[in-house]
């Protein structure tokens, strides 16, 4: 079928060629004009996904994302244009056309009677522009808008993206991180910025840190969950794009204050924001600059454990009890400026830069060995923390990304040019990262109840902290981590035909140059060190420790203070190469052509083909890491290998207007995703002595899959929809991280190592079903449209097949979970909206899916279920200048982060974050 798919693909890109010769006499016409302009509301705000129609002719087009639209190729005479828009009166007007020339219109549009006792409370004008661009999509994407998240307690992308149907977030400290569409991880979901891929701040993964953006930074969040062939192609789950502010129309002036609260710091939070835009020079030049500010004192308490399978029976082999203080503080400033020479000619340059402070202590009890021998046993309180430079003696992690576009859009008779210049840079830097760890031998493994339970603990009380315990670990670390990113594109579009009644033709290219970085240096200062650290010890694992008062409450540890204040420059200390063997630095090219085909298929019907071709280059330089029987270590590098492979991309999507409100869609399309950073080293790491071992593998495949999706919306009179989705995902080559307990042809003498290696493990297929539902309760009442209801439901099928594993045995009828696919997420949303007062609830839920592979299935790791609740209240007063008051509580139900091992009663780990509060006042110029 994939075959026949691709053969059907080949033939309506082939016709394209004999049909543009058909069409040239018209699309060389010198006498054809064409009318452009913008759509807007009556207080000058764009409207994006407007409805252009020409009466009388199959033609037309939508407005985009700053309410700009084109009608090419038209005969000089008088033209009846209609204009259509979710929530405003549709409006007619006569439009002239004159001989080879270009006709500016613009067209305001007014509410409609049925929304305007809700429109002139302020409550859905940035909602409908969302609701009116996913209507004029050709594939099937979600809008949000800004609006949207402003009546939602979330802070950061990540958190916004989790009320559309098909996401769902893995958190990090109580934050939405990274986000997995439609079944698939994070690894297979692209983040771009304004339609460009921005680079990760980690060193191991391309995914973007969706934490690092703050909600207001943005216009309008575009989750693609069908790319076309002029998008970038590596994105299997779909394509995250954020639209950062645009310019406006007239003066746009608005600012925010706010504050908040948090159980574990006990601290106030702080959130600023202010934006300001205009145009200057009768129009020409626009300009709009946004700034965020956010810190936010908080925590953690955590537990992890640790199993093997000794003799068929898991067992428990590590307990650690955490306490965490983390202090986040986010900056994120925005530039966006265009100058208009004329209708038919512009520059854009567009800039955002973010900035994440992350300030962590960690205090954490180990209970070690507890499978081996009592006299084996130990107990380890360690200390994590940093320098003492900015009085905060914590761990400091600091991830900023910057992303710099200029571009220009030009008209040049019938042909329509635009092309792009960006660089991307994405950075971390952990400069003296410490960890002080005391130790004591002492067992516990008797002791410890709840094994293989929620929260196993010990019953043992630790032993007094004094001069008997002996320092486990004293390091000091320095980590860098650069990735920068070029890009160029040059993209054409031909209308085809007068009005472009044969369709539109699209062609282009784009080159992406990258280079990424890491290097880690970490010092071990242990045996150097025996100062009277047992004098300055402060006691961690607070009242109230979420996971329980069984754990040992007030546990002494080394304090962060004197940690901060160690010296080490006047100390000599030895490198930790295993940490060593982690760096690398790697060089990817990617060059890609697309083409792409649109034609509408009389009044109703519009079908599009295209076709992608993307080719790219790899070279990786990494380090072996080899310590012998006698733990003799050696790093050295492992020379440069490259590797370079071209995927070819078809896409076909068709829609089907039933009616205005009635859309249909269905698309075949393929897409890819590239391996991890970290997985393409080209290194080999091992240690006889412990007999442990990771391998790289440059050699890796990507992911690729042929992706099928059919479905149906249906568009209420007032603000909201009905949707029904069905999709379907067909992977080849799925990266997987295999462990094995054996031997490896990259490892010599080895028999009985414990191994990891990433590979291409299994093909799989992802089956799933989306519905949503948005609307007021007018329709039973016009007294009750000021209530509402939004959800969205998603079910997901995954399994997998052709396994191709190198040493995990599959045994028959085995069923090994595709990583990454919870089967079941849900959003709900209840709210009331009148009189300027917006109060919701929200409730969020997704099953639990295998996360991480073990050596075998009762090792699996699992990302548990969720079910989040929270509230949010705001009151809007004010005409000419609007000030908003606005409360929030998050996590109502305290659902922590949590991990099990192959048993859902298993805990490998569990994080409280506790209730977080929020209030704070909007005002809007």
């Amino acid at each position: 079928m994939l075959k026949m798919m691709k053969g059907v693909m080949i033939a309506v890109l082939m016709s394209v060629h004999c049909l543009v010769s058909f069409a040239v006499e018209g699309t060389v016409n010198p006498d054809l004009g064409s009318i452009k302009g913008w759509v807007m509301d009556a207080d000058k705000q764009t409207l994006p996904g407007a409805t252009i129609t020409i009466e009388g002719m199959k033609v037309g087009g939508t407005s985009d994302v700053n309410g700009y639209y084109t009608l090419p190729n038209l005969k000089p005479g008088t033209y009846t244009i209609r204009i259509s828009y979710v929530g405003y009166t549709p409006i007619t007007q006569t439009v002239s056309v004159k001989k080879n020339g270009t006709v500016e219109q613009n067209f305001v549009l007014t509410e409609g009677a049925e929304l305007s006792e809700v429109t002139v409370l302020g409550a859905f004008t940035d909602h409908r522009r969302a609701i009116q661009q996913q209507k004029n999509k050709m594939g099937v994407v979600n809008v949000v808008s800004a609006d949207q998240v402003g009546k939602f307690p979330d802070s950061n992308i990540g958190d916004a993206l989790k009320r559309i149907n098909g996401v769902n977030v893995q958190y990090d400290q109580g934050e939405a991180r990274f986000g997995q569409v439609r079944g698939t991880s994070a690894d297979l979901t692209s983040v771009t910025v304004d339609g460009n891929r921005i680079p990760s701040a980690e060193g191991d993964t391309r995914n973007v840190q969706l934490d690092l953006i703050p909600a207001d930074m943005v216009q309008t969040i575009e989750l693609n969950k069908v790319v076309t062939s002029d998008m970038d192609g590596d994105a299997i789950g779909g394509e995250i794009n954020l639209i950062t502010k645009n310019t406006p129309n007239h003066q746009v002036v608005s600012a925010m204050v706010g504050t908040g609260y948090n159980w574990i710091s006990g601290k106030p939070q702080w959130n600023l924001g202010f934006t300001y835009g205009n145009r200057f020079f009768d129009g020409k030049l626009g300009m709009m600059l946004a700034a965020s500010y956010q810190y936010a004192p908080g925590g953690s308490d955590n537990t992890e454990f640790e199993y093997d399978v000794d003799e068929g029976e898991v067992v428990l082999t590590k307990g650690e009890v955490r306490q965490y203080y983390v202090t986040r503080q986010r900056q994120s400033y925005s530039a966006a400026f265009d100058y208009r020479f004329n209708i038919n000619h512009k520059l854009t340059f567009k800039a955002i830069y973010n900035r994440r402070h992350d300030w962590e202590n960690r205090y954490r009890i180990t209970y070690k060995k507890l499978d081996e021998k009592t006299s084996k046993q130990s107990v380890v309180l360690q200390t994590k923390g940093g320098d003492d430079k900015d009085d905060r003696n914590r761990r400091l992690e600091l991830q900023q990304t910057l992303d710099l576009s200029l571009g220009g859009e030009h008209q040049l008779g019938t042909l329509g040019v635009n092309w792009g210049a960006s660089y991307s840079r994405a950075t971390e830097d952990r400069p003296n990262e410490r960890y002080f760890g005391i130790a004591i031998k002492d067992a516990h493994s008797e002791a410890f109840e709840d094994v293989n339970g929620e929260q196993p603990y010990s019953t043992k009380p630790i032993p007094a902290v004094n001069s008997d315990w002996e320092i486990d670990e004293l390091t000091n670390s320095d980590e860098k981590i650069r990735e920068n990113e070029w890009k160029l594109k040059l993209n054409f579009n031909l209308p085809l035909g007068e009005g472009a009644r044969y369709g539109e033709l699209r062609f282009g290219g784009k080159y992406v140059t990258k280079k990424k970085d890491r290097e880690t240096h970490n010092f071990d200062y242990t045996d150097t060190y025996n100062e009277d650290w047992y004098s300055h010890l402060t006691t961690q694992i607070r009242e109230g420790f979420m996971p329980g008062s069984q754990y040992p409450i007030g546990t002494p540890f080394v304090e962060n203070a004197y940690l901060a204040s160690i010296d080490f420059s006047q100390m000599k200390g030895e490198e930790i190469l295993e940490d060593a063997a982690g760096n690398y630095d790697a060089r990817e090219n990617v060059t890609s052509a697309y083409l792409r085909y649109d034609i509408r298929l009389g009044n109703r019907s519009t079908l599009m083909a295209g076709l992608r071709m993307e080719n790219t280059h790899v070279k990786y330089r990494g380090f072996n890491w080899i310590v012998d029987e006698k733990e003799n270590e050696s790093l050295v590098s492992t020379g440069r290998e490259s590797n370079s492979y071209t995927n070819w991309l078809p896409s076909l999507l068709y829609k089907y207007d039933a009616t205005d409100r009635l859309k249909l869609r269905a698309s075949f399309t393929e897409t890819l995703a590239r391996p991890k950073y970290s997985h393409l080293i080209p290194n080999v790491s091992y240690n006889m002595a412990d007999q442990e071992a990771t391998i790289g593998n440059p050699h890796l495949k990507p992911t690729t899959s042929y992706n099928f999706d059919a479905s149906v919306e249906y568009y209420f009179k007032s603000v909201g929809l009905a949707s029904l989705g069905l999709f379907y995902k067909d992977l080849h080559n799925v990266i997987v991280e295999e462990s094995w307990k054996g031997g490896a042809a990259e490892i010599p003498t080895a028999d009985d190592y414990r191994i990891s290696k990433p590979v291409n493990g299994y093909n799989a297929s992802i089956f799933g079903v989306e519905v949503a539902y948005e609307r007021d309760f007018g329709f039973i009442t016009p007294v009750l449209r000021c209530l509402g209801f939004y959800g969205t439901y998603t079910y997901t099928h995954s399994n997998t097949r052709d396994y191709k594993f190198e040493h995990r045995m599959v045994e028959p009828g085995e069923d090994i979970k595709m990583q990454g696919t919870p089967a079941h997420t849900g959003n709900a949303s209840l709210y009331f909206d009148k009189w300027g007062l917006n109060v919701r609830l929200s409730y969020n839920v997704a099953s639990s899916f295998v996360d991480e592979m073990g050596t075998e299935a009762v090792l699996d790791r699992y990302y548990d279920s969720v079910n989040y609740l929270d509230l949010n209240a705001s009151y809007t007063f004010g005409k000419k200048i609007k000030t908003t008051f606005f409360a929030e509580a998050n996590n109502l139900l305290n659902q922590p982060l949590r991990y099990y091992q192959g048993d859902k009663n298993r805990t490998m780990q569990v994080e409280y974050y506790g209730v977080r509060f929020n209030c704070g006042v909007k005002i809007n110029l």
